[in-house]
């Protein structure tokens, strides 16, 4: 149960580069555009840094990501999306299911996506909370931990509801 909420998170953020419902299929295909809104964008191409500031909303399909800075790194050699850095208020969103935290980060060379800081991801009603979410799309594993002793990993699971119980 708990995976299955932390895979929201690795579809939300790998929809950046890819479109499937399948995390290892959704970076494999790249056929829906993504569209990106900002009050500002920064473009080092020699560099292939795009920085877009203030208010960015990027969609892929029916998924959002909204935050107040997000950083594409672009890789040199192959023109592919390398490494994505979104800060502040960063909230995505699929259907019914939500990852917020003050940062995320999706690293295409390890296949992994870090939510830090006041990390949630909420599928229905299903949640779990901690300073930090760590997803391993390639290796379908997940790691959640809190960075702070006095705060603990949360996590609430509400049991499937059977057709006709109430």
């Amino acid at each position: 149960m708990v995976k299955r909420i932390l895979v929201v998170l690795a579809i939300l953020m790998v929809s950046l580069k890819a479109s499937a419902v399948n995390p290892k299929e959704y970076i494999k295909k790249g056929n829906q555009p993504l569209h990106i809104t900002a009050d500002k964008l920064t473009a080092f191409d020699k560099k292939g840094l795009y920085i877009f500031e203030g208010n960015v909303i990027a969609t892929r399909g029916d998924v959002r990501l909204t935050s107040d800075r997000m950083e594409v790194y672009k890789d040199k050699k192959t023109g592919d999306i390398g490494k994505v850095v979104c800060i502040g208020h960063v909230v995505i969103t699929k259907q019914d299911k939500k990852a917020m935290g003050d940062k995320a980060i999706y690293t295409a060379s390890d296949s992994k996506v870090v939510l830090i800081g006041h990390a949630k991801v909420i599928s229905g009603k299903n949640n779990i909370t901690s300073d930090r979410v760590v997803y391993y799309l390639d290796r379908d594993y997940v790691v959640s931990q809190s960075d702070n002793k006095t705060k603990r990993v949360e996590v609430t699971i509400y049991p499937n509801q059977k057709k006709g119980s109430q």
